[in-house]
């Protein structure tokens, strides 16, 4: 397996600064080939992710967020996210009721039962003051169709 260099960095914990976190994840996944499939699906993963820390953990006043991505070539991308908001399991929570009307369907959890279905692998863990979640998703090119002559 080949291993580029990780994409490492400290956000400030605020919504506002998740757009040029993307591009430069862009760039970063670009310069080592990452299947677009894979930079994209995985981008949403941890756009949902940021995007709950920074308005539930810090509330919309910012803190410190540690982003911490690998890729291990061809296909498998991880990241691990550390931040210092209140304690809170996204891995805990009771799945989205996805067959319910909408009516029907309590607000939130959406975007943690997206992640859980596309992650591989979704891990919680409270490290003293510390959240921390790896996430993994590893992408499987489709088959070529064969057509029948």
């Amino acid at each position: 397996m080949n291993h580029p260099a990780p994409l490492q960095c400290t956000l400030s914990g605020t919504v506002s600064e998740l757009p040029a976190f993307f591009e430069r994840l862009e760039d970063w996944a670009q310069g080592h080939e990452v299947p677009m499939p894979l930079a994209s699906s995985f981008g949403l993963m941890l756009d949902e992710l940021l995007t709950n820390v920074a308005t539930h953990g810090y509330a919309g006043k910012g803190g410190p967020v540690s982003v911490h991505i690998t890729f291990d070539a061809p296909a498998t991308l991880s990241a691990v996210l550390r931040d210092e908001g209140p304690p809170f399991d996204p891995t805990a929570l009771v799945a989205a009721d996805v067959e319910a009307a909408l009516e029907d369907r309590h607000i939130g959890g959406l975007g943690v039962h997206f992640v859980k279905k596309l992650a591989e692998r979704f891990v919680y863990r409270r490290d003293g003051a510390v959240n921390e979640i790896s996430v993994t998703r590893t992408w499987v090119a489709p088959s070529p169709q064969v057509s029948g002559l």
